[in-house]
């Protein structure tokens, strides 16, 4: 299977049915996994075609990949867990780490707020000091 260039990755990605794509693998939500195995029962379409129908272009897929989504689909689906969103364990590091990074910076806006406060409340502390010393 060939890799996604960054142009194609970027394409993947920003359709809705797309989990997580990188270099390699694509991943997809249980929505399109439930559609793909639906419009295939339903009405005989083509893997290909409902892969273009959900926005994908399977070109940039490739048979080969598309062979195997289709394949672990399927299996999933038969599974006792049932159709899930999976994830490599790189992936899932990068997404902790994601969520940790959100929180520190909203740790930091919190207090970047915090201490633009504590300055204005200091200044005007100092400013009720200078207009004491000046009625005096």
């Amino acid at each position: 299977m060939a890799q996604f260039t960054p142009e194609q990755k970027e394409i993947l990605q920003a359709n809705p049915f797309t989990l997580h794509v990188d270099d390699n693998y694509i991943r997809f939500t249980v929505e399109f996994k439930r559609y793909l195995l639906e419009e295939r029962a339903k009405n005989g379409t083509p893997w290909k075609e409902v892969f273009r129908k959900a926005g994908y272009d399977p070109d940039i897929l490739g048979e080969s990949r598309i062979t195997k989504i289709v394949s672990t689909t399927r299996k999933q689906a038969a599974s006792e867990k049932g159709l899930r969103e999976t994830t490599s364990k790189k992936h899932a590091v990068r997404l902790k780490e994601k969520q940790s990074d959100k929180k520190a910076i909203r740790d930091l806006q919190n207090e970047v707020i915090h201490l633009r406060q504590q300055i204005e409340f200091l200044k005007k502390i100092q400013m009720l000091k200078t207009l004491e010393e000046n009625e005096e």
